[in-house]
């Protein structure tokens, strides 16, 4: 049960912030206009202050799986025109403002010293993870720190990049400090001291990756490794790990792999994204998310560890891969819903480029909860998971191959390979190549990644920081397998053959730009502030990123 954020205290944090009038909700009278200064005087309004910063946090985005060869679509990232009109920026200084005023009144409102620490945590938490959300996609960023005022000079200027990696990693470091850990039992879907240690990990990741460390200075690497080392260690004394059940990561809430997530219940916060993931034949007014290109499918290991033979016929294919596979692609003819879920041409309205149909031949499943009927796929509970434990096992293992040492990288891939129950084959390797050279264990790690995340919105930001995403995708033609039954008109059955071909997804090749390895400002944003630079690389930017 869902009880902490997004149940009785939504209501009350959303009109403590409009400021709007409410009955009752705390042990006053008649509360009609509730002050600023009321709320931090009272516990309950503060703490619903604090939960109402949660709801501000990024989760479910399909656009992001788009921006890969995950999936189709992608608009001005994958289609070559990005502009300052046209950009993903990213930009809460909202949210960071309600952020810094809480930081700012909570050391003199009521309550104990504990639920006081707690909350500045959770603040610092907050505001380090929107401002990498900044800074993952733009660089530098005005660095503000306090609630501005308007007889403040409010026309600030970017910091410098390597600024904000200090900065977030400050946040951060305070953040452990006062964070507790967080049981099954108590604070559950707030920030925690290992989530801290967590992000801090995957701050340093990025900083160390060749995006931002064009030089591939060891000392970066090192960082990264520590971090990661020490987010592993605390997760692992508090019991976090691998969950046994790969396809019920998301479905199993808060279950030992999820390190932070951010929470949904029905009644009280939903989204629709199970609907827009799911066939027609299973949603209402919405379908078409995440549908798996053929890349994305041929990326999968068989049983064995081995990569796909994609010279197979597609039912050979389809048979003896790993369970991350079957978790996640729903293919022509699989279990789905309780029943045979074809894709193939003419086979109805989830069909093969139908109006409605999978326009790559499949199905995404991950996150989907199949107990739902048609109508409550449009109001999902399921939790975004924003962090989860495999990620920092990998970030660990990348960052000791990149100084040199493989065993923690063959360490993490087993463990991984040994939940999407590979076979350990005779040398216990789980199919993975013995004495792997530093590149070639990089280039598995980051494949491994790629099905080990899929359409948790994790492969775009990879792409950047390894600065691979042009030649990862540039020219490339995402496609998708055209089954067409060779009895047509017949009902299809396990024996029914069909010819298959890949088509192009896409009306052309993907056409990633080169101007900058950051995305620009939008010009609005410029427009209102003279003293923010552009990005170099677009319209006469002078802000370099990479300081």
């Amino acid at each position: 049960m869902k009880k902490l954020i997004y149940h009785t205290l939504f209501a009350a944090s959303f009109f403590l912030l409009v400021l709007s009038s409410c009955k009752k909700v705390t042990d006053k009278n008649d509360i009609n206009n509730i002050k600023d200064e009321l709320v931090w005087r009272d516990t309950v309004l503060t703490t619903a202050f604090a939960n109402n910063l949660y709801l501000d946090i990024p989760a479910w985005n399909l656009a992001m799986d788009t921006y890969t060869e995950e999936t189709r679509g992608g608009g001005p990232v994958t289609n070559g025109t990005v502009t300052p009109d046209a950009t993903i920026n990213y930009w809460p200084f909202v949210s960071i403002r309600k952020i810094n005023t809480m930081i700012k009144e909570l050391p003199a409102s009521s309550g104990s010293s504990q639920l006081k620490n707690r909350l500045t945590g959770e603040a610092k938490f907050l505001r380090a993870y929107q401002y990498f959300q900044m800074v993952r996609r733009s660089g530098g960023v005005p660095i503000i720190a306090v609630p501005q005022e308007l007889t403040d000079d409010i026309f600030v200027s970017r910091d410098k990049t390597s600024d904000c990696i200090n900065f977030i990693v400050k946040d951060l470091d305070e953040a452990i400090a006062l964070l507790p850990s967080v049981s099954s039992t108590a604070n559950v879907g707030r920030a925690s001291k290992e989530a801290a240690l967590s992000l801090k990990a995957r701050v340093l990741m990025d900083w160390a990756s060749p995006r931002y460390n064009p030089t591939q200075d060891p000392g970066r690497w090192d960082l990264a490794y520590k971090a990661s080392t020490a987010a592993l260690t605390a997760l692992n004394a508090k019991g976090y790990g691998l969950f046994d059940n790969y396809g019920s990561i998301f479905l199993t809430e808060m279950n030992k792999e999820v390190v932070f997530a951010i929470r949904y219940s029905n009644p009280g916060r939903t989204h629709n994204r199970d609907a827009s993931v799911r066939p027609i034949s299973v949603s209402v007014n919405a379908t078409g998310g995440c549908q798996p290109t053929q890349e994305l499918v041929d990326a999968y290991p068989m049983k064995d560890g081995s990569d796909v033979n994609t010279a197979l016929t597609y039912q050979q294919r389809f048979s003896g891969r790993d369970d991350r596979f079957y978790a996640t692609i729903v293919y022509n003819g699989a279990t789905y819903f309780g029943r045979k879920q074809w894709t193939f041409v003419n086979s109805g309205i989830d069909g093969y480029k139908d109006v409605n149909g999978t326009y790559t031949g499949y199905y995404s499943k991950k996150a989907i909860d199949t107990t739902l009927t048609a109508p409550q796929g449009g109001t999902s509970g399921a939790d975004y998971v924003a962090i989860r434990y495999a990620d920092i096992l990998l970030m660990e293992a990348e960052a000791a191959n990149e100084l040199g040492n493989t065993a923690p990288a063959y360490a993490a891939l087993t463990k991984l390979r040994a939940r999407a129950k590979i076979t350990p084959g005779a040398n216990n390797l789980y199919g993975l190549t013995p004495a792997m050279d530093m590149g070639t264990m990089r280039s598995r790690i980051q494949k491994e990644r790629l099905v080990e995340f899929a359409f948790e919105h994790i492969r775009f930001f990879d792409l950047l920081r390894w600065n691979t995403l042009s030649s990862t995708l540039h020219g490339k033609t995402r496609k998708g397998l055209k089954l067409v039954s060779t009895t047509p008109g017949v009902a299809p059955n396990v024996a029914t053959v069909f010819t298959e071909s890949l088509e192009a997804i896409d009306l052309q090749p993907m056409i990633i730009q080169t101007n900058s390895p950051f995305y620009p400002i939008p010009r609005s944003i410029i427009q209102n502030n003279q003293n923010l630079k552009q990005t170099k690389g677009w319209e006469s930017g002078s802000f370099d990123p990479l300081l």
